[in-house]
């Protein structure tokens, strides 16, 4: 019977796992969607704070030279990621639980393959449900989710 539960426990926990990070894929350039976000998180009062263009910055480093055959194997064109927060939000989950901070700025990635750009982000709800922030997570990350989801729709 322990050994049941505890399967039944750790397939729970990977099922989990597979759902912690959003992901939305779009048949455009990783340019465009970056532009369409930038413009609905500020609609949205979604403040992006810091923006970094990562396959630039590996190159910089010199990360193409030191890794050879080993950089970017999956091939993808572009990586992007930024930060972003909503300050009326961020500071109920510091009023509530000042160590889920750490969902709160939010990360966005966005990477580009073969023309499609997918858009990658942690889900704050992934945090312990017993936290007092815990409605605060769910109302970022809805607001978050809805945001990247209406971008593709601006026009």
């Amino acid at each position: 019977m322990k050994k049941i539960l505890i399967m039944c426990l750790l397939s729970l926990s990977l099922m989990a796992a597979e759902t912690n990070v959003f992901k939305a894929s779009y048949k455009a350039p990783i340019d465009k969607v970056m532009q369409n976000i930038r413009d609905k998180f500020k609609a949205d009062m979604l403040i992006i704070v810091w923006e970094l263009d990562i396959l630039e910055e590996f190159k910089t480093r010199g990360l193409v030279q030191k890794l050879g055959a080993e950089y970017n194997k999956a091939g993808v064109t572009a990586v992007k990621t930024f930060v972003a927060c909503n300050g009326m939000i961020g500071n109920s989950i510091i009023n509530a639980d000042a160590d889920m901070m750490a969902y709160c700025p939010v990360r966005i990635t966005l990477t580009e393959k073969d023309g499609v750009t997918s858009v990658l982000y942690v889900r704050p709800t992934s945090a312990p449900r017993d936290s007092k922030a815990y409605p605060a997570l769910v109302k970022l990350e809805n607001k978050v989710v809805a945001a990247i989801q209406g971008s593709m729709e601006m026009e």
